[in-house]
């Protein structure tokens, strides 16, 4: 009803340019800097709104835009004066981050909740990494406001997208990907996986990701600043596209990839975009969506096994996903003994009441044909011939 009463006046409803939507995030705020010294920041807002412009977005997109940009922008703003306030934050160690990546839908959810049970590692649950840091008054803290605004996000998904849940269900307490803390510097990873914005996928790659990663840093900082333990535990497929940046960032970052058949997993996150960007655009063309799946995949795939070759065995862990679900306990004991990681008998039982518990982030049965997108199984195997070949998927 939204969308239909709403499309003819949608673009005036809903303007968005950069100056409207930066004063807004300033009024919400009662904040200026954006901590921009080299420009940097300002030029990827610019061109993140160029892209997004160009898409056909129906008045729930350009609500959505309009409501992330600002989330994102007030974020920074907030980041910025706890950092003029605190600067010894940025002192603080994050030394050998524990990191999940891989395509996307290929089992790192399951592994990085179940690694979560480690008492020694330190995991972001999803209402602070979309909130790091609370109202000017209490920057530091705020915990309450932070989770009531993750609240907001969480159920705007579940109204508007009920079916996401049988792909990836979101809650304020869940475990999440720290894509989240990239978005604060506009490296906002939303905006295709979900929203479904592909251009805007294909220009970011030609971006030097290293600034983002560096406030990615800065928010870990200030996220231990609030809680402590051992070390970070992160996951991110998106990682993967960018490991070149990250590990510029955390040289001694260690890094466990993840491996899926390629039929079930480009299938699976065609379905999960798809069921995601169609409540945003006028049109979809599914076929589109096969295409880019396809093709940004082997991208990743490319860049990510490039950026392994320059560490050593000892920060790198594959893993098939097959494998880790018939064997979870060996596998992640493995994990530890390559990475020098302390595993007793504690934690073995700790992590195999997690297993028990089948932690996925899906409900129900998330069914898919990926003749749907336009692809074959033929199409997918042998645009993978090699890595098939070299990971045994």
């Amino acid at each position: 009803m939204v969308t239909l009463l709403g499309d003819p006046l949608r673009k005036q409803l809903f303007p968005v340019d950069a100056e409207r939507v930066m004063k807004l995030a300033e009024r919400l705020t009662g904040l200026h800097d954006y901590g921009d010294g080299d420009g940097g920041f300002r030029r990827r807002l610019d061109e993140t709104i160029e892209t997004v412009l160009r898409t056909d977005w129906n008045t729930l997109g350009r609500f959505g835009i309009r409501y992330v940009l600002h989330w994102h922008l007030s974020n920074r703003l907030r980041i910025v004066e706890l950092l003029k306030q605190r600067p010894d934050i940025q002192e603080i160690e994050v030394e050998r981050p524990l990191v999940i990546t891989g395509l996307f839908r290929t089992g790192t959810t399951f592994l990085h909740n179940v690694l979560a049970a480690d008492p020694n590692s330190r995991v972001a649950r999803m209402w602070e990494l979309a909130h790091p840091v609370g109202r000017k008054r209490n920057l530091l803290g705020d915990a309450k406001w932070r989770r009531w605004r993750a609240g907001h996000v969480v159920a705007m998904n579940h109204s508007m997208i009920p079916e996401q849940a049988e792909a990836h269900l979101v809650t304020i307490d869940a475990y999440e990907e720290d894509f989240f803390l990239l978005e604060n510097d506009m490296a906002i990873m939303k905006f295709f996986v979900g929203l479904g914005d592909f251009a805007y996928a294909r220009r970011m790659l030609e971006w030097d990701m290293v600034e983002p990663y560096r406030w990615h840093k800065r928010q870990l900082q200030i996220l231990w600043e609030q809680r402590s333990t051992k070390r970070w535990l992160l996951k991110c497929p998106w990682h993967l596209w960018n490991l070149q940046a990250l590990l510029t960032v955390y040289p001694d970052a260690q890094v466990v990839q993840t491996h899926r058949g390629l039929v079930d997993a480009i299938g699976s996150q065609c379905s999960l975009s798809t069921r995601i960007a169609a409540k945003f655009q006028r049109t979809l063309d599914l076929h589109d969506v096969g295409r880019f799946w396809l093709d940004y995949s082997r991208v990743g795939m490319e860049r990510g096994l490039q950026a392994k070759t320059a560490l050593p065995r000892s920060q790198v862990y594959d893993v098939r996903l097959k494998e880790l679900r018939d064997s979870p306990l060996e596998v992640i004991e493995d994990i530890y003994t390559r990475f020098d990681l302390p595993f007793d008998g504690a934690l073995a039982d700790r992590l195999r009441a997690r297993i028990a518990e089948e932690p996925t982030a899906q409900y129900g049965e998330h069914d898919y044909d990926i003749a749907d997108y336009g692809l074959t199984e033929d199409q997918i195997q042998d645009t993978f011939t090699d890595y098939r070949q070299r990971f045994g998927v």
